[in-house]
Parts: C-alpha cells; sequence; structure tokens
C-alpha cells in the first residue's frame, strides 16, 4: 500500500500551481497587457484610378524576372478562347471518349486504333461545332418587308 501524501505537501503542490499560473496568465493575452493597441482595421483612402495609375508607373522601371542586361519579356498570352469556348470543347472531348481514353492504362497511344478512333471522333465533333457556329454568325438577318 502506497502512503497518502501529507496535506502539507498537497497545500504546497497547489500553492505552486497557482502561483506558476498566475505567473504566466499574462504571456497568454500577448502583448496587449502592456499597453499595445489593438489592431484596427483601415481603409484606403486612394482611388482605384490611382492605384492603377502607380501600378503602370511601377512597372515601367521594375526589373525583369530572371531577364538581365535589358532584355525585355515578351507578354504572356494566355488563351484567346472564352471561358464559354473552352468547357465546349471540354465537352466535346469527353463526349467523344477521348478523355476516358487519355485517362485509361494505356493512355494517349496514337499508335492503338482505339485512340485513333476516339481523336477522329473528337475531331469530327469539333469540325462540326466550328461549322455551326461559324453558320450562326455568318446567317443573315432576316429582314421585315412590308
Amino acid at each position: 500500500m502506497t502512503p497518502q501524501p501529507s496535506a502539507a505537501r498537497l497545500l504546497a503542490a497547489a500553492a505552486s500551481a497557482t502561483l506558476l499560473g498566475a505567473t504566466a496568465a499574462p504571456s497568454f493575452a500577448g502583448n496587449y497587457a502592456e499597453g499595445d493597441p489593438r489592431p484596427v482595421a483601415t481603409t484606403s483612402t486612394a482611388t482605384r484610378a490611382a492605384v492603377e495609375a502607380d501600378a503602370r508607373q511601377w512597372l515601367k522601371a521594375a526589373p525583369t524576372q530572371g531577364y538581365t542586361d535589358g532584355i525585355s519579356q515578351q507578354p504572356v498570352v494566355v488563351s484567346a478562347h472564352t471561358r464559354a469556348a473552352v468547357a465546349a470543347d471540354t465537352r466535346l472531348w469527353i463526349q467523344s471518349g477521348l478523355a476516358a481514353m487519355q485517362n485509361g492504362e494505356a493512355g494517349a497511344d496514337p499508335a492503338q486504333p482505339g485512340y485513333r478512333q476516339v481523336a477522329a471522333d473528337y475531331m469530327n465533333r469539333r469540325a462540326a461545332a466550328q461549322a455551326q457556329a461559324r453558320a450562326q454568325t455568318e446567317a443573315p438577318t432576316p429582314s421585315v418587308i412590308r
């Protein structure tokens, strides 16, 4: 049987725990207990046009990234297609089976007849969609005859 701790030992342990807790409490409050002001959200007083003008001015003298000796960078062209055009092309890619073929076990292997077949189906669907889009844009608008 283990001896029970004496009441004096328990009181000493409780007192030291209380003292340590009281000593550590201000550190949980951050620097605010020392009189630092609380952070406050600020709003900008600059207009959008002023920010854009400042950005343009900075870009004129901005250092190039990775290019030295005054070699200018060519502007990056991401895409000339609209979101709708990319979404439509993606639908054709999926409907033709090219997506399933590319994500399949064999992958995109043009040497396989199955891949060539779905690739041809995709190209046919894409050509048909482009022809339909051209026909819609080139269709004459009917005039009203009185």
